[in-house]
C-alpha cells in the first residue's frame, strides 16, 4: 500500500510597495496551506510554515517589512510560495501544526529541502528526521504549478519505517 502526498505550489508571491504601503503581489486569499518564504540574500534561504489562514498569517509579517523600513531592493530578494497539500489526489489542508492525513507534511517538506534539494532552512523546529509511519511506501512530489523559475517538479519515495 502506498500513500501519495502532493505539494502543489499553486501561488508565487512577491512583496513590494504600492502607493507607500507594503503589499503582497498578487494579493493573498484566505486558505489553509503550507507556505515557503525564499530569500536569496541569506545563508538560510528557506523558511517553511503552516497557516490555517495564509492571508491572516502574512498580515503581521508584511507590517514588519513596512515598520522596519525595508527598501524595495531588499524586498526584491524575497518571494514566497503558497503550497496546497493533497493526499492520494484529494485536497487535504494542513492543520495549524502542519499535519495532514496523519502525516507531518510541514516536517516532510522541510526535510525534503534539506536532504533532497540541498537548500538550507531557517526553521528552528521540525528539522529533525522525518520517519515514514504510514504502513506502506510514502511517495511525494513537489509540483510547480506557480511558475517558479528554475524549480521544476520533484518526485521522491520512502519505504515504511525509513527516515529522511
Amino acid at each position: 500500500m502506498a500513500t501519495k502526498v502532493t505539494f502543489n505550489y499553486e501561488k508565487y508571491h512577491t512583496v513590494g510597495y504600492d502607493s507607500g504601503t507594503v503589499a503582497v503581489k498578487p494579493a493573498l486569499t484566505t486558505s489553509a496551506r503550507l507556505y515557503v518564504i525564499h530569500n536569496e540574500t541569506t545563508n538560510y534561504k528557506v523558511y517553511v510554515g503552516t497557516a490555517t489562514d495564509v492571508k491572516d498569517r502574512f498580515k503581521g509579517r508584511i507590517d514588519v517589512c513596512r515598520e522596519l523600513g525595508f527598501s524595495q531592493e531588499q524586498m526584491d530578494a524575497i518571494s514566497f510560495f503558497v503550497v496546497q497539500i493533497k493526499i492520494d489526489d484529494t485536497p487535504a489542508p494542513p492543520d495549524k501544526y502542519g499535519w495532514s492525513g496523519g502525516i507531518d507534511v510541514e516536517r516532510l517538506l522541510i526535510r525534503t529541502y534539506m536532504q533532497k534539494i540541498g537548500w538550507s532552512v531557517r526553521n528552528s523546529v521540525k528539522t529533525e528526521q522525518f520517519q515514514n509511519g504510514t504502513g506502506g511506501t510514502l511517495q511525494w512530489e513537489l509540483v510547480n504549478n506557480a511558475g517558479i523559475i528554475n524549480f521544476g517538479t520533484h518526485n521522491y519515495s520512502l519505504t515504511n519505517g525509513s527516515s529522511l
